[in-house]
């Protein structure tokens, strides 16, 4: 029988650009250059018929319709023809590791509700060329965003790693994944010449051979910035004719490929994280992800007081949550998420993280000024109200700021909405010449406060005999403090932690040498890498495992002091206080121990003097052989000792007996050392270094400049998904409001709560107003096992329970009876509720 002869190969050929958003220039800038490429592919769009082009990043072609709107039909024209295809989904090509998951989402809403309303398309391709690295929550993500396929460049190994796969996340959802050997540049730059253009062309399609044993092979054709080549089209036709070559290149776009993958019976299925990728950049220019992380929680704040004021009544505006929301986004851009900018770009970063700032806490003020109007905060005293912005009860010190004019008060009392008097201490006072105060500051603990909800409390003045005092330090010679759960002992000149003894668990001592020790080391690298320059091209994980620092290697904070730090020990919490020289810099730390709590938090601050050095935060523990966990996104993972990685909100190390977890406030680069030393990374000194282009980044050096950090430690046996290490993470990072209110009548009790969750295997993530009056809460399942029988009860009956998307669209109904909802998640599932509730608007 005659043999079949083979199919003719097929290049599936994209031409695309990679606009940057901003790095070595500002967004505008780049906008002035990348606005001219966006002419030029419709120029030839028009031109050539055959013609595909991809088009990425709502912050890139938004502006290009505002500034030219008499091209859109032209625009929407090639889009509805299949020629120009819109991708990624989002504003702009985000960093998907360091920023939380739900500043993630509002990538894809800000992004989708766009295309959808102006363009009146759906995007179904993620594209995520060049972001440095990816965590396994991503298929979950991109499925539950509407997203049919994955585009990328970095996060895999190996030379025979395939090019196409099915990528399986943590909870098990998959999502068609096509991972770019060779990088989004691989057939951009032909040459000009007939016969060199052929083999230029032969040889990166035989590039791939280690990837892919099919016909049919995709590639790129766009750099950084890149205009569309208009010479290509004709040669590539040149080339099409001639029968002899091997295969054929075709115009495409993404989804034309992806369409081709779907039809095969053997892709293969991986799973994993695809970190890490530029480890410098976890810590390099920290107050940026510390801004972030800051901003995205009062922007959550803003949402879930805006969802509340609705119900309430008293509708908000969702125009102005997403005018904040906006330049957030835009500086999750990879290399802004990163730090990795010029100097003049670094400012107009800072200045969009302002503006947001700005209208969070405008937005917050007033949509609490909306609740609070319809409160009864009636009783003796000053009222105080404390608001819980997370979905479940909680207890913590909180602070409150108080002014008297007439008063002659020299004492104070804080009281419950039970009347029960609470604990309090006095942290600050300026006072009158007869010793009553005109100014103080008063902490106690706020207990039990409801879920995404309110307790009232009041503050009593009275003329007593003694007074309340500000707690006078102990002596120098006191170094030691507890709270019943904890205690610590520590170098009252150095600040070190020398001792935890974990009460809970039976007398446990977590420390096998001084904690809370900041070491500095030379770090020759740039913003990009730790201890060497940026390879650009670099796609591979780092498996580099990172020694622990020590005085023969690096400057240690506890080899200098100065004066003796203070101790104070009050009945609500107890902190040690010392600051001294750090080389040519200075250390500051403040560790606090709060009464009955399960934290030990800490706020460093550093200033550096010195170029080309990185520090860390060293906590050696006395666990052999653990594990080592890391937050990621709506979920956690165990990863390789000795390697660094971005972590969420915590990092765990523990064996089948005792855990150790260090909490962070924006700082995501955590390693756990082979020995059991846990290292949180602060703060960098570097630059662009070769990478520089012309210009400066001389303020990624961080001289001078002081930069404070806040961690925490919290300590539990067995395993972390037993040990609530999410919930305090989740809590440390997100502090309770305080309020002072007039005493009036009000509809609404003394203690109130929006959304009570039944269990603690439950986390919400997001409260926040939905289309047509629902409310919209976002929940996932924190512990990587299934959890059924799960109920959520609101302030009101249901009049209708409905899954979601993430973009909130309406999915299959829910189970309610009357003020409750019930729904069941498996291991890490993320689940959108879409209510609708009956209004309270008495």
């Amino acid at each position: 029988m005659p043999q079949t002869k083979a199919p003719k190969q097929t290049l599936y050929y994209i031409p695309h650009t990679h606009w940057e958003g901003a790095v070595f220039y500002t967004r505008e800038e780049y906008l002035q250059m990348g606005l001219s490429n966006i002419l030029s592919a419709m120029r030839l769009l028009e031109k050539y018929p055959d013609y595909k082009f991809a088009l990425d990043q709502v912050a890139y072609f938004k502006p290009f319709l505002e500034r030219y709107p008499e091209l859109a039909p032209a625009f929407k024209k090639y889009i509805k023809e299949g020629r120009l295809e819109l991708v990624g989904g989002m504003n702009v090509m985000p960093d998907d590791v360091k920023p939380g998951g739900e500043l993630f989402v509002r990538q894809i809403e800000y992004a989708k509700k766009y295309c959808r309303e102006q363009l009146g398309v759906e995007v179904t391709t993620a594209w995520l060329l060049d972001t440095f690295g990816h965590h396994p929550q991503m298929p979950q993500l991109l499925k539950l965003g509407g997203f049919k396929s994955f585009f990328f460049c970095r996060g895999l190994a190996g030379d025979t790693t395939p090019s196409e796969f099915n990528w399986k996340g943590i909870d098990g959802s998959t999502i068609p994944a096509f991972w770019l050997p060779g990088f989004y540049g691989l057939f951009y730059g032909p040459p000009r010449e007939p016969d060199r253009f052929a083999k230029f062309f032969e040889d990166r399609f035989n590039s791939l051979n280690s990837h892919t044993h099919y016909p049919e092979r995709v590639g790129l054709a766009g750099v950084d910035v890149s205009e569309p080549e208009d010479y290509v089209t004709p040669l590539l036709r040149q080339f099409n004719e001639k029968a002899e070559n091997p295969f054929t290149i075709r115009y495409s776009i993404p989804s034309d490929f992806a369409k081709i993958v779907a039809e095969r019976k053997d892709v293969p299925t991986l799973s994993g994280d695809f970190n890490p990728i530029f480890q410098g950049t976890y810590s390099s220019r920290i107050e940026l992800k510390q801004a972030t992380r800051e901003i995205e929680q009062k922007l959550l704040t803003a949402e879930k007081l805006s969802a509340i004021s609705d119900y309430l009544g008293m509708p908000t505006d969702e125009q102005m949550l997403w005018r904040a929301w906006e330049p957030v986004l835009f500086n999750q851009t990879h290399d802004l998420a990163s730090g990795v900018m010029a100097d003049h770009v670094y400012t107009d970063t800072v200045r969009g993280y302002d503006f947001s700032k700005r209208l969070a806490d405008e937005m917050i003020q007033s949509r609490w000024q909306n609740i609070a109007s319809r409160i009864d905060t009636r009783g003796e005293g000053t009222p105080v109200v404390v608001f819980n912005p997370l979905g479940r009860y909680r207890s913590e010190v909180v602070e409150v700021d108080l002014g008297f004019a007439a008063s002659q008060a020299n004492d104070l009392s804080v009281v419950n909405s039970d009347g029960k008097i609470l604990p309090v201490q006095l942290t600050y006072a300026e006072r009158y010449s007869d010793g009553s105060f005109r100014r103080a500051k008063l902490a106690f603990q706020a207990f039990e406060v409801p879920a995404l909800g309110y307790a009232v409390f009041h503050v009593v003045t009275k003329k007593s005999s003694n007074g309340l005092k500000e707690i006078a330090p102990s002596g120098p010679e006191v170094d030691s403090m507890t709270n019943g759960v904890y205690f610590l002992k520590v170098d009252t000149k150095t600040g070190a932690i020398n001792s935890v003894i974990d009460h809970i668990f039976g007398d446990v001592e977590l420390l096998k040498g001084p904690a809370n020790v900041v070491s500095r080391q030379e770090d020759k690298g740039d913003l990009w890498e730790l201890y060497h320059t940026l390879d650009g091209a670099s796609y591979i994980p780092a498996t580099n495992k990172q020694p622990v620092p020590n005085a023969s290697t690096a400057l240690l904070s506890n080899a200098f002091s100065d004066k003796p730090g203070t101790l104070i020990k009050g009945p609500v919490f107890s902190e040690f206080k010392v600051s001294h020289p750090f080389g040519n810099g200075t250390f500051s730390t403040r560790i606090r121990l709060a009464a009955g709590t399960r934290r030990i938090e800490i706020e460093t601050e550093i200033v550096n003097n010195e170029k080309n050095v990185r520090y860390q935060a060293l906590f050696p523990t006395t666990i052999k052989g653990g594990k080592s966990t890391q937050e990621i996104p709506f979920g956690a993972v165990e990863r390789p000792v000795g390697v660094e990685y971005p972590a969420q909100n915590w990092a765990d190390y523990g064996d089948a007996k005792n855990s150790l977890s260090v909490l962070n406030v924006g700082m995501p680069g955590n390693v756990v050392s082979e020995d059991g030393t846990m290292m949180l990374s602060l703060l960098r000194s570097q630059s662009l270094g070769d990478y520089n282009e012309g210009h400066t980044s001389a303020s990624g050096y961080e001289i001078g400049v002081p930069r404070t950090f806040h961690y925490a430690l919290f300590s539990h046996n067995g395993g972390w998904n037993t040990s609530g290490v999410s919930r305090e993470a989740q809590e440390f990072n997100s502090p309770m409001l305080v309020f002072k209110a007039e005493q009036h009548a009000g509809n609404l009790p003394q203690r109130w709560g929006m959304v009570t969750i039944n269990q603690t295997k439950a986390m919400l993530t997001a409260l926040k107003p939905g289309p047509d009056g629902t409310t919209i809460i976002r929940v996932y399942e924190v512990t990587g096992q299934p959890s059924t029988s799960l109920r959520l009860s609101l302030p009101s009956k249901i009049i209708a329970a409905n899954e979601a998307n993430l973009l909130g669209d309406t999915g299959s109904k829910l189970r309610t009876d009357g003020n409750e909802v019930f729904i069941e998640l498996h291991a890490f599932e993320i689940k959108t509720i879409k209510l609708k509730l009956t209004p309270n608007h008495r």
